[in-house]
């Protein structure tokens, strides 16, 4: 047997001159892009996914969370005490006058705050607590009866 190639080298030689070896090449880098678009794509999908499904799950457990528990129920006829931010919304002081940082002294349904002033000398301001009508200013003293309040128990800014 002879192995007489010509006529194949000659039949190759014709099909490269026509290119077909660039059409695949081509083709080749095509299919590649479209591969990797999709890749991209895919895993962008599935990253927002995630994404959804972790902030969909913990905004459902936080919505669904029970919440702080209430405040013991507070007795109406003891309310808790003012702050002094809260009692000076209710009275008006003269000029350079000023609650004392000292803050509010409470005892049952009374408040005392003291008053500081230009002229000196301790004065305070006592407010009074109605579950209608809330806390009200009720005067200006030194020191009070604590049987004249109606007092039970003896409070640091009255007598006993």
């Amino acid at each position: 047997m002879t192995d007489d190639l010509g006529p194949l080298r000659q039949a190759l030689s014709e099909l490269s001159e026509h290119g077909g070896s660039a059409d695949l090449y081509e083709g080749t880098l095509r299919r590649s892009r479209q591969l990797r678009r999709r890749a991209t794509i895919t895993t962008g999908a599935a990253a927002a996914a995630l994404v959804f499904a972790v902030g969909g799950t913990v905004a459902f457990a936080v919505n669904h969370r029970p919440g702080p528990s209430a405040p013991p129920a507070a007795d109406p006829g003891q309310p808790d005490c003012p702050s002094i931010d809260t009692l000076g919304d209710l009275v008006e002081l003269p000029t350079g006058w000023s609650f004392a940082s000292t803050g509010v002294q409470c005892a049952q349904t009374w408040a005392a705050a003291e008053v500081k002033r230009p002229a000196g000398g301790d004065i305070r301001y006592l407010f009074h607590y109605t579950a209608e009508a809330g806390w009200r200013y009720q005067e200006q003293g030194t020191e009070w009866e604590c049987r004249e309040l109606g007092l039970t128990r003896p409070a640091p800014f009255c007598t006993s």
